[in-house]
């Protein structure tokens, strides 16, 4: 598994945030969120219409942890989320109202007892599919970057 990074400051600015929106911790809601985030990114051309259910499964994992674990499930704390970009790389920052989270808490499922275990394989799944995965104020926001679809690489 890739190093999994939880910085105890801000994350780091962006040159253009073009989305920004709260939303209170209720699972009922997390669809909503994930297609507002999707339409967004979509709509500028940053990913291909092939790459949605990644983002999608992306999204639900960091949704859920933040609305579960952050907020406790907490529906009067809210999620804030927004997409951003540095011109090469799209950017989702989802925050949470949480004290964050260790690296102790998060089960290493490349060790064989932890396969079965119910929890820490999201991390994981995101960190597969993402250029990057960082958590930010002690894990209370996380960063979810990959390279734009409209960006040739040469």
């Amino acid at each position: 598994m890739k190093e999994l990074r939880i910085l105890p400051g801000p994350p780091p600015a962006l040159e253009t945030c073009v989305f920004t929106a709260h939303w209170p911790s209720r699972l009922d809601l997390k669809q909503e969120i994930m297609d507002a985030i999707s339409a967004q990114l979509l709509d500028r051309g940053w990913i291909s219409p092939a790459d949605c259910p990644w983002v999608s499964l992306c999204l639900d994992e960091v949704l859920v942890n933040a609305m579960m674990h952050g907020n406790e499930g907490d529906p009067r704390l809210d999620i804030e989320v927004s997409v951003a970009t540095d011109g090469k790389r799209w950017v989702v920052l989802v925050s949470d109202q949480g004290t964050g989270f260790t690296q102790a808490v998060v089960p290493d499922h490349d060790l064989p007892q932890s396969l079965m275990l119910e929890h820490g394989r999201g991390i994981r799944i995101m960190q597969e599919w993402l250029d990057e995965l960082s958590y930010y104020r002690n894990g209370s926001c996380a960063w979810l970057a990959r390279q734009r679809d409209d960006v040739t690489t040469s």
